[in-house]
């Protein structure tokens, strides 16, 4: 058996990012300093027309107050995902944010259309691409990686002059990251994050958006799920007993095979135990974000605290 999460769960704001210096590249001689950038875009208030094109971008800026004019979508998902409608639908206009292409491949003639004050973008992007972007409008880039969402928020928040907001939410994540780990037993119980990959499996380490979560709230992880130099592993259906644990948290691409539903799978211990949970795919496994960290923190709460 396994138990389900909503995701329209409690997605109360969130904190992310401790103070991090901020890369901002410069275009056309607007600005070739971080302060500057900075400074221009807290000027410019509510004027300024921010593009996002890296995962966890879009719900930064919303939870800093900011719609952003256009973002990008991650390949073969929609370009809002559902658990940002869910939480931002009725607060903001989702509808009037542009379609830029894809992440790996934005449309560069299409971002260049909507006039932007400031593009953030992955610093893992392709050279030729940010150059043309620099064209357009200073760009600000993240490292990406569910391991940098911190630090990539305060990138973020110090581009569009809301370094304070961001420190505010940061506080309160702490705080309720804090609250969970004083609340668990003396024998902390170890986590799994499994999720689907095509046809077959990944489990996911400490360096991804969820182990940092779990790091924050005290828990351990099981052996195969402590390595350090990726975010993932890929498993095959034959080798899932590696994801097991006391609890394991998993997540299903709409149309690929579940794990649920491999010959191991009743074997696990987590299974047995009913400690097999089905989480929100894209907040949990696709996106890198303080609200992914809320939902995260707040998932975990329901059956561990």
């Amino acid at each position: 058996m396994s138990n389900k999460i909503s995701r329209r769960g409690f997605l109360g704001l969130v904190a992310a990012g401790a103070v991090a210096s901020v890369g901002v590249l410069a275009a056309c001689g607007k600005t070739n300093s971080t302060n500057e950038a900075a400074n221009t875009s807290e000027a410019a208030g509510d004027t300024q027309r921010v593009v996002a094109l890296n995962t966890g971008q879009l719900d930064n800026l919303l939870m800093l107050g900011i719609v952003p004019v256009g973002v990008a979508a991650a390949k073969g998902a929609e370009l809002i995902p559902q658990f940002i409608k869910d939480k931002f639908g009725s607060q903001y206009d989702l509808d009037s944010i542009a379609n830029c292409g894809l992440r790996q491949t934005p449309n560069v003639e299409a971002i260049s259309k909507l006039e932007p004050t400031l593009i953030c973008a992955n610093e893992r992007t392709d050279e030729e691409i940010l150059t043309k972007l620099r064209d357009i409008a200073p760009v600000v880039t993240g490292k990406g990686g569910g391991e940098n969402w911190k630090d990539d928020l305060a990138t973020i928040a110090e581009a569009v002059g809301k370094k304070d907001e961001a420190k505010k939410l940061l506080d309160a994540y702490l705080a309720d990251a804090a609250d969970f780990k004083g609340k668990l037993p003396a024998e902390v119980p170890t986590v799994s994050f499994l999720r689907t990959k095509d046809d077959a499996f990944q489990v996911y380490g400490t360096n991804s958006m969820a182990g940092t979560v779990a790091a924050d709230c005290g828990l351990a992880r099981p052996e195969s799920q402590q390595f350090t130099d990726k975010a993932g592993k890929d498993l095959s259906a034959e080798v899932l007993d590696q994801a097991d644990a006391d609890w394991i948290f998993y997540g299903v691409q709409s149309g690929a095979p579940s794990p649920a539903d491999t010959p191991l799978w009743p074997s696990l211990k987590a299974v047995t135990d009913n400690h097999a949970v089905e989480v929100d795919y894209e907040s949990w496994y696709l996106n890198a974000s303080l609200l992914s960290a809320q939902i995260i923190l707040e998932g975990l709460g329901k059956v561990l605290s």
